[in-house]
C-alpha cells in the first residue's frame, strides 16, 4: 500500500502591491522538493498573475497542482523549498532551466558523496537536499540581478507530513496559508496538501 501526495496552489492574494512598481506585480513561483525517500522535483518557473492591491488569483491556472505522486508508507514527509518573485527583468525567468539542471547535478553529487561516506540511508535524501539548496539560493538571487532586478523574496521552507483526520484515520487535507513581504509587495499564498490512501496490487505472480 502507499499514499498519493498531492501539493497544490490554491489561493494567491495581493495584501499591498509593491512599492514604485509600474503598473501590476507580476507574481511568479519557483521551488524545489524531496521526499523522505528521495523522489525529487522542481516545480518549474510558474506564473501566478498580475497584481493589484486587494485583487485575488489572477490566473485560471489556480489552483496549481505542484507535485503529486505516490509515497511510500515509511517515506510520507516532504520537504518543500520555494521563492514568490516580483518579475521585472525576467532573469529568473530566463534562467530557471539551466537552473533546475544545476540544482539537479548537485544534489545528485551530494548524494553520491554521502554514499560513500556511508552516512546513514534513510538520512542522505534531506541532507543532500539542504546540501544543494542552500548555497543555491545565491544562483536564485544572482538571476535576479539580470536587467531590471526581479524582486526574490525570501524562501519558503516547509516540512509536509501527513496529518490523518476523518473516522479512518489514514487520509489527510489541509490547507497552508503562509505570508511574504518585500519592498512593500506583502502576499499571502495559500496550499493544500492532500494525502490519500492507495492499495496497489501485489505483482508477485501466485
Amino acid at each position: 500500500m502507499a499514499f498519493r501526495f498531492k501539493l497544490e496552489l490554491t489561493r494567491v492574494e495581493c495584501l499591498n502591491e509593491a512599492l514604485n512598481e509600474w503598473g501590476k506585480d507580476e507574481m511568479r513561483l519557483f521551488g524545489f522538493g524531496i521526499s523522505r525517500k528521495g523522489h525529487h522535483f522542481a516545480t518549474g518557473y510558474r506564473s501566478l498573475g498580475s497584481y493589484h492591491t486587494g485583487d485575488v488569483n489572477k490566473t485560471s491556472a489556480i489552483p496549481m497542482t505542484l507535485f503529486e505522486r505516490d509515497l511510500e508508507d515509511d517515506g510520507l514527509e516532504v520537504i518543500f523549498f520555494f521563492w514568490l518573485i516580483e518579475e521585472d527583468g525576467g532573469g529568473v525567468r530566463d534562467a530557471a532551466v539551466a537552473l533546475v539542471d544545476t540544482f539537479r547535478s548537485s544534489f545528485f553529487d551530494q548524494a553520491a558523496t554521502l554514499t560513500e561516506a556511508r552516512f546513514p540511508r534513510e538520512c542522505i535524501p534531506f541532507t543532500a537536499f539542504y546540501k544543494t539548496i542552500l548555497p543555491f539560493a545565491d544562483e536564485v538571487h544572482d538571476a535576479s540581478t539580470k536587467g531590471r532586478n526581479d524582486e526574490v523574496f525570501f524562501p519558503f521552507d516547509l516540512l509536509l507530513r501527513n496529518e490523518p483526520t476523518g473516522p479512518s484515520f489514514l487520509d489527510s487535507t489541509r490547507e497552508l496559508t503562509l505570508r511574504r513581504s518585500k519592498n512593500l509587495g506583502d502576499y499571502l499564498v495559500t496550499l493544500r496538501i492532500s494525502y490519500r490512501r492507495e492499495l496497489i496490487a501485489d505483482p508477485t505472480p501466485r
